[in-house]
């Protein structure tokens, strides 16, 4: 074998050795990408569970499904608190850090419990509207229409 020979074997050994490894790399992002996908969602899934009191109360058959509301203090900042979540995934979504059909899939029902409480819909999404502007803009995306 010639020095030029084993120069052209040595350079294709190494392109293959590079290729080998850019492949690998690109499948090892892959999976560390869907890995933190799912990391994602189940810390949203935490995040949510810190307002569980307030989403049995909205649920049907809850106690604020019948037509009453929150009407003291501590009721009304877990309801601002469990809205303005819903505000951080707006911006998420804006930004696409997070995709809308998971979401959609996912929480759509809670954002219609939400709306669908007269007092809620009422004193925060009419009369204080301008204060819920990105809430507001996520009902807009999950196509969740606020009656009056």
């Amino acid at each position: 074998m010639t020095m030029a020979e084993i120069k052209d074997t040595v350079t294709i050994v190494g392109f293959l050795i590079a290729a080998v490894s850019l492949a690998l790399t690109a499948f090892n992002t892959r999976v560390t990408v869907k890995t933190n996908r799912a990391r994602f969602w189940l810390d949203l899934r935490d995040r949510f569970g810190k307002h569980d009191e307030v989403h049995r109360r909205l649920r049907p058959g809850g106690l604020w499904a019948s037509g009453q509301g929150p009407d003291t203090p501590d009721e009304w900042a877990g309801v601002e608190a469990y809205m303005g979540l819903f505000e951080h995934c707006e911006v998420m979504l804006e930004q696409g850090l997070i995709d809308e059909a998971t979401f959609r899939e996912i929480y759509e029902y809670r954002l219609k419990n939400i709306v669908a409480n007269e007092t809620i819909r009422r004193e925060k999404l009419q009369r204080l509207a301008p204060g819920w502007r990105r809430f507001l803009a996520l009902l807009s995306r999950m196509e969740i229409e606020v009656k009056a």
